[in-house]
């Protein structure tokens, strides 16, 4: 019974609580799971649509953060970091001495996620806007952003 309230009580933004039921007894537990793991292998948009849907998206389900580049890492190297964890490259564009870099990310849901880091090449510091129509899809989203960049 212990197990029961130690997993009601504990706050875990994006974990799991599990019940396991057998012919004796039930037994209650939590665990973590990273989002990355809810990210779909096909959420690739065009530009085209990526545009449509931020511009759709009201301006107060847009979220922004500031992240370490703490690895010092190219604009090329954020891509390819996030390419292999099923945050997809949409577009990218230079802008004076930054780096404009244009996500995608859909849940298993099917709910969409749009980034842009903006990555100055002469600081450390990464600006993250994060959009969505649904707030509760960029929760502890900047999270993984850090820490996937650390």
């Amino acid at each position: 019974m212990k197990m029961q309230n130690d997993a009601a009580h504990q706050k875990d933004r994006y974990g799991h609580y599990v019940a396991i039921k057998n012919n004796i007894n039930a037994f209650y537990f939590a665990t973590q799971v990273p989002l990355i793991v809810y990210f779909r292998e096909d959420g690739q948009m065009e530009k085209r649509e990526f545009l449509e849907e931020w511009k759709s998206i009201p301006e107060q389900n847009e979220q922004q953060f500031s992240l370490q580049n703490t690895q010092n890492m190219n604009a090329d190297a954020i891509c390819t970091k996030l390419q292999q964890n099923n945050i997809h490259t949409v577009a990218r564009r230079q802008v004076d001495n930054q780096q404009l870099l244009y996500h995608s990310v859909k849940y298993t849901n099917n709910l969409n996620v749009l980034s842009e880091l903006k990555v100055n090449s002469q600081n450390t510091a990464i600006t993250l806007s994060l959009k969505s129509k649904n707030l509760m899809a960029i929760a502890n989203m900047n999270e993984v952003f850090q820490s996937l960049l650390n």
